[in-house]
């Protein structure tokens, strides 16, 4: 089953895992996969929905963590992952830099 026509090499730009990768988290506190997006201008979602699709991805976070914003220019030498660091059961942004650890809070 096809459940979102976005995020794809073909469809949306998303090249390489490495430059731009994706990954899946619960971003909103539902208790439902959300795929988030690290794109070149930003971080973009794209919420589960109750039938195991998803929503149109919108920019989340636009500040850093990105190729075109920061030079998070590769997930092999600085990975970003998200996971609830703070407890508030929603997806925060984790990057490791050369000089230490980043965080956003989702």
């Amino acid at each position: 089953k096809l459940a979102y026509r976005e995020f794809g090499f073909r469809k949306g730009g998303w090249s390489s895992q490495d430059k731009y990768p994706r990954q899946v988290a619960d971003v909103n506190g539902d208790n439902r996969a959300d795929i988030v997006g690290f794109a070149n201008d930003g971080v973009y979602v794209s919420l589960g929905k109750t039938d195991g699709t998803f929503a149109s991805h919108k920019l989340a976070y636009s500040q850093t963590f990105t190729f075109g914003k920061g030079g998070w220019s590769s997930q092999n030498k600085y990975p970003r992952q998200v996971a609830d660091v703070n407890g508030d059961s929603r997806a925060d942004i984790v990057g490791f830099a050369n000089n230490g650890v980043y965080t956003a809070n989702g």
